[in-house]
């Protein structure tokens, strides 16, 4: 299954997602919200279902630490022809809050931009964590967008020489793969997936690092999430990413 056409090379060629290493030269750039009327957020609702495997995409050092207010994607803008918008889904790992929201980029930076949360549940969301928060970013215009979606990553934890691409997955069959591969389709990696200390969480149940190959880096790549069933057949899941 293809949830991500060929993107335009115009596109992909503007958007550079960098691993989150600090540049003391440049301050930290804030992302403006750029919904009507405001913050759109649930706590204590229904958990969203859209089919996909995929629930959250961040790069991570270690393990995840940090205040749930510095989360930053790593989405630069070099140029006046980069994207502008990304659409920024942030869940729970019970599924009790969930929140999708419109950003929008002001001027050019070469550092990752930090997402401001606005939340009315500050107080409950304090308690969940960098480790219990998933974070899905995809360059967008409007968050209903399903076709053509470049995924952005978000960035959890404090960066090292060692960048690990974190993706959490949602699925209900016990073998889960992820890799990386080129536009030609060749492998540029491969990762592992394991389910969560602990047992699965309402909105995944496997978690896949794959480590960022120099030969993916400033090129777009597929993420590629597959999973087989009982008789041995393998259903896959393909996401455009750029990294850098």
């Amino acid at each position: 299954m293809h949830l991500s056409p060929r993107l335009p090379s115009v596109l992909v060629s503007a958007l550079f997602a960098y691993a989150g290493i600090s540049h003391a030269s440049e301050p930290t750039p804030v992302l403006e919200l750029a919904n009507a009327p405001g913050f759109t957020e649930r706590y204590a609702g229904n958990t969203q279902v859209n089919g996909q495997f995929l629930s959250g995409l961040s790069y991570v050092s270690g393990l995840p630490t940090g205040a749930f207010k510095d989360l930053k994607v790593a989405f630069i803008r070099r140029d006046d022809a980069a994207p502008q918008t990304l659409c920024v889904r942030l869940t729970s790992d019970d599924g009790r809050y969930w929140a999708a929201n419109m950003y929008r980029a002001t001027g050019l930076f070469s550092v990752p931009p930090r997402v401001p949360i606005p939340t009315k549940y500050q107080e409950q969301l304090d308690l969940y964590g960098a480790n219990s928060l998933l974070m899905l970013a995809t360059v967008a215009t409007d968050c209903a967008e399903t076709a053509e979606k470049i995924y952005v990553p978000g960035i959890i934890g404090q960066s090292d020489e060692e960048q690990l691409l974190l993706a959490h997955v949602n699925v209900s069959q016990s073998k889960v793969l992820a890799r990386l591969e080129a536009e030609d389709h060749s492998v540029l990696q491969s990762g592992s997936c394991k389910k969560p200390a602990g047992g699965p969480r309402v909105t995944y149940s496997h978690i896949c690092q794959v480590a960022i190959p120099a030969a993916a880096r400033g090129k777009p790549v597929k993420l590629v999430i597959g999973v087989k069933g009982l008789t041995g057949q393998a259903t896959e899941q393909r996401y455009a990413i750029h990294v850098d």
